[in-house]
């Protein structure tokens, strides 16, 4: 396997814990688990906090500027 074989992924699912350690330990079994983590229910913040949403989407402007600037110079 070369180097141009090899991909990085990121996948969220939405599950029961239990779930979620029962993946993770076939995935670490199978597969290098760069990282993992849960993420928080912010559905409620982002509906009643403007700031929380002028959050959300500087984070959501600074990772789309932060893949295209990968995509430029990562030849």
């Amino acid at each position: 396997m070369n180097k141009k074989d090899i991909g990085t992924f990121n996948i969220t699912f939405k599950t029961t814990l239990e779930h979620y350690n029962q993946i993770l330990n076939v995935l670490n079994q199978n597969v290098d688990v760069i990282s993992d983590s849960v993420v928080p229910d912010t559905k409620e913040l982002y509906n009643n906090d403007d700031y929380f949403k002028k959050l959300v989407k500087a984070e959501k402007d600074a990772r789309n500027n932060k893949l295209n600037y990968i995509n430029k110079h990562n030849v």
